[in-house]
């Protein structure tokens, strides 16, 4: 390969796209992820260069990384899992429109901790991608979806919000149980459709012969990597962060500024038999969703802020930024966050979840006592009766003989 061939390699791991300026003359491999490395490539590939090698880590700081990991493995899998259970089975959940995006949600985010963990392994084991090409495509492809339907999922739930507490009356039009049905079946094709240069250009590459294989996108050109990262940056954070924003502010200032306009929309409605009490509250419930709503946008705006403002950085200055083991370990540990914190938000400020959480919860694990203990106390009320009716009817024959 001539030095004036170009071609680009991006690691991409959701949205985490870290790419950074380089002065060389010759074409760069540049793995912008928490593995990153880069690679001068010469005329001779023999002469690849590894610039920047992993920073050595210590058994004690390994150790703890894995335990941090799993616990937020752990949390994330069970407390998404606890929200798709809970809005599944429970009709009252079920009923809720916006717990049916929040449904959306937890599934994407559940999928994304379990297809992450063999990310996280390989992160740990610090040996390049062990799984293939096949699994390269895949994997990188499902958590890149998954990743996108969580984002728009936490828009057209806001979407959803906005219509119903902002214009209540015209919430039965818009949202609608089959408009949010044909809203959800819209948001994975779309997702998928826009993770399709992730199976296209994703492979794996060994920049050097003594390199581990690294699971990477190549894009034939470098305009296509800065489209790619600019295209991802207004579509999927730039614009969802402004809208939700912007929505949530206007919903805000409607639920906390006039309580008794609301009073009076509440009263409006045709056929509302609801009390004052009754509709404050409702509209202090209503402030709650917006709360933990408005809660989970925040997290993902500081878990993916990271890569955005290093392409902000990359793309103003000349002066590369250095990617230390702290820092790749943080942007993992964020990535993972945002999918295990919803539902421990959901605990902190939705009731009817937090009722349900323990309801399921002590299902799954006091089954078998709390049977026990029924067929016990049914056991004792079944001698009282007995007793109670032999005595009665000891009475009833005293009674006859006299």
């Amino acid at each position: 390969m001539n030095s004036s061939e170009s071609t680009t390699v991006v690691d991409n791991f959701g949205i985490f796209n870290f790419s950074f300026n380089t002065t060389s003359v010759y074409t760069n491999f540049t793995t912008n992820s928490p593995y990153r490395m880069e690679f001068n490539h010469t005329t001779d590939r023999s002469n690849i260069t590894m610039l920047m090698m992993p920073d050595p880590v210590s058994k004690g700081t390994l150790v703890f990384l894995s335990l941090l990991f799993c616990i937020i493995c752990t949390i994330g899998l069970l407390g998404n899992s606890l929200v798709i259970i809970v809005v599944l089975f429970d009709r009252k959940m079920r009923q809720s429109v916006t717990n049916i995006f929040i449904m959306n949600l937890a599934t994407a985010d559940f999928i994304i901790m379990f297809v992450g963990v063999p990310e996280i392994v390989q992160f740990m084991m610090d040996q390049g991608w062990h799984l293939g090409p096949v699994l390269c495509k895949i994997n990188r492809f499902v958590l890149v979806v998954c990743l996108y339907v969580s984002i728009l999922s936490l828009v057209f739930v806001c979407v959803e919000r906005f219509v119903a507490i902002v214009y209540p009356l015209k919430a039965h039009i818009f949202c609608g149980r089959k408009k949010i049905v044909f809203a959800i079946l819209l948001i994975w094709p779309t997702s998928i459709a826009c993770g399709l240069p992730t199976v296209i250009y994703n492979q794996v590459v060994r920049p050097h012969s003594s390199a581990p294989e690294l699971c990477m996108i190549v894009f034939p050109q470098p305009e296509y990597r800065r489209l790619f990262e600019y295209l991802q940056f207004v579509f999927f954070y730039l614009i969802p962060v402004v809208v939700q924003v912007v929505l949530y502010a206007v919903i805000g200032q409607k639920l906390y500024a006039s309580t008794e306009d609301l009073n009076a929309r509440f009263q409006m409605r045709s056929g509302s038999r609801l009390k004052p009490n009754k509709t404050s509250d409702t509209i202090k419930a209503r402030k709650d969703v917006v709360k933990m709503l408005a809660s989970s946008v925040l997290v993902y705006i500081l878990c993916y802020a990271p890569p955005q403002i290093l392409l902000l950085y990359e793309t103003f200055s000349h002066k590369a930024f250095p990617v230390t083991f702290p820092f790749r370990v943080f942007c993992i540990v964020i990535s993972n966050v945002n999918s295990a914190a919803n539902p421990i938000l959901y605990s902190i400020f939705s009731q009817n979840f937090r009722k349900n959480f323990k309801k399921y919860l002590c299902c799954l694990c006091f089954r078998e006592p709390r049977q026990y203990h029924r067929t016990v106390q049914e056991i004792s009320d079944s001698r009282m009766i007995s007793r109670k009716i032999s005595t009665s009817m000891s009475r009833s024959t005293t009674f006859s003989k006299v």
